[in-house]
């Protein structure tokens, strides 16, 4: 079921309450064109012009549920919300692990998050924030763009919601039937924004790392090529500061 409110705090906080009003078994999403409160990884804040952009959390029931399979999962939504897009701009790329960015400015983010127990069931909550008609994105920590700015169009937002919601049904989909089908991370690798180009990075404890991004394994991990040897690191243990290769 599809819920929509005009503003709200966060639609990732809201959309397990529209999920109850759905029955709780069956997927639901909940979507805003205002969103005051909204966070990306990290509970980075995420900044948005009031009616110009879109803002949408999905609930995705996890019938059964297998922890090693959900970074495929991840894997596949990631590449499924980048093709929605990717009919109205072109040249679109992931930033390992769920930024979408055109020519290394960011067009879209993702925020994945698995909600419920055993018990209750668990749920993948999936929020999704993209920049679809705001032009001015001054004072932001990176550079950031637009669907209006790529394409020289005005998009209507219902219409990409809908269009983000068929492809991730879709991928959603295909992953039920066939959760350790390593399409997904060999789609994802294809579309990795700088990949087997030199990145710079900054660990968790702050090190700042120079390095060749070889992909993405199937628990998620980047795979990084750094003082001769290959580390794979978890989201959170490294950040993605700058693609060299750009230079």
């Amino acid at each position: 079921m599809l819920f929509y409110t005009p503003s709200c705090g966060s639609t990732q906080d809201l959309v397990p309450l529209c999920a109850r009003q759905a029955g709780g078994k069956h997927p639901a999403a909940l979507l805003t064109f205002h969103q005051t409160q909204g966070r990306g990884q990290q509970n980075r804040p995420w900044e948005a012009e009031p009616g110009k952009n879109l803002a949408m959390s999905v609930w995705l029931p996890l019938k059964n549920p297998k922890p090693e399979f959900f970074p495929l999962l991840n894997m596949g939504l990631t590449v499924a919300c980048l093709k929605a897009l990717n009919q109205h701009p072109s040249d679109i790329q992931i930033k390992w692990p769920n930024d979408l960015r055109h020519n290394g400015a960011k067009l879209a983010g993702l925020l994945m998050e698995v909600q419920g127990d055993t018990q209750s069931g668990k749920a993948l909550c999936m929020g999704i924030g993209v920049n679809a008609n705001q032009t001015n994105f001054e004072n932001l920590p990176q550079p950031a763009t637009s669907l209006l700015n790529i394409s020289g169009q005005t998009h209507n937002l219902m219409d990409l919601a809908r269009s983000i919601l068929n492809h991730l049904q879709n991928a959603f989909t295909a992953w039920e039937k066939q959760p350790d089908d390593v399409m997904f991370m060999q789609d994802y690798n294809n579309l990795t924004e700088g990949k087997n180009g030199l990145w710079e990075a900054e660990t968790q404890t702050g090190q700042i790392i120079t390095g060749e991004i070889l992909g993405v394994d199937p628990q998620g991990r980047l795979l990084f090529h750094s003082d001769n040897r290959v580390q794979a690191f978890h989201h959170g243990m490294i950040r993605l500061k700058r693609n060299l290769s750009n230079k």
